[in-house]
């Protein structure tokens, strides 16, 4: 390992261990992906999953009260 890369690795390291429990256990999938060269990422959607985002889309323009913004809950 060059020294960039024992570098990184520290880093990376220190941010993780500043992460509240809940935003570390969101990185576990994270990592499993990453990780993992055999998981296959789907890009395309479903004409399903198209009607579902596009109905979302359609009440949150509607119904924006209904939401609740992410940097709310971050």
């Amino acid at each position: 390992m060059t020294g960039n890369v024992l570098a990184v690795r520290k880093e990376l390291h220190s941010l993780i261990d500043t992460l509240p429990e809940r935003k570390l256990n969101a990185l576990r999938p994270l990592f499993d992906v990453l990780i993992d060269d055999e998981i296959i990422i789907e890009t395309d959607l479903t004409e399903e999953e198209k009607a579902i985002i596009e109905e979302g889309d359609r009440h949150y323009k509607e119904h924006p009260e209904d939401f609740v913004p992410l940097e709310s809950i971050l």
